[in-house]
């Protein structure tokens, strides 16, 4: 028996990368509620190891922390791209890094009791450079830092966006697992 049940939803609102919902549940007590939901269209980010340890992040200015972030290369999935492409393309825009060959870390919901938003999560040996090419509104910076010192600013909360923590996190336990 079904404890909830979607009755009914109403596109509110369309954006690029997102579109809000308003939607009438029902439940098994009897009772009604009116729930928001937000449907996105995926994001992909990348762990990306350099030669001599060090990962690749980038610092840029989101709207929900209201400030500048460290995290991951990140972004959005265009319509038909496959998840592992677009962390790869997004790598090389953002930060210029190209990798040969990327590996399926983990998959996120960062936020499901209120969206589907899913984040592949990849990793890579970074096997050269080229000119980054950031969308026009991103201004992007471009630090290195060894994994310990990530895992140290999760922990002091410096590092706090989902997707980055729980990559940051699986590298280190495949890392473990790899020289165990």
């Amino acid at each position: 028996m079904e404890k909830i049940k979607r009755t009914e939803r109403t596109l509110a609102y369309k954006g690029a990368w997102i579109s809000f919902y308003k939607d009438k549940m029902s439940f098994a007590n009897g009772n009604t509620a009116d729930w928001d939901f937000i449907h996105h269209n995926g994001a992909a980010a990348m762990v990306a190891e350099e030669e001599d340890g060090r990962i690749v992040m980038i610092r840029q200015w989101r709207p929900g922390a209201d400030g500048e972030i460290l995290e991951l290369p990140a972004g959005g999935i265009n319509p038909g791209e496959e998840p592992m492409s677009a962390a790869v393309r997004e790598l090389r825009e953002e930060t210029g890094a190209l990798c040969e060959e990327a590996k399926s870390l983990l998959m996120i919901q960062p936020s499901p009791a209120y969206n589907d938003e899913k984040v592949s999560i990849f990793y890579c040996k970074v096997s050269g450079y080229s000119d980054i090419e950031p969308d026009e509104n991103e201004y992007i910076t471009i630090e290195r830092y060894t994994l310990d010192d990530l895992i140290a600013m999760i922990m002091t909360g410096t590092i706090s966006d989902s997707k980055t923590v729980a990559g940051l996190f699986a590298y280190r336990e495949l890392q473990k697992r790899e020289n165990a």
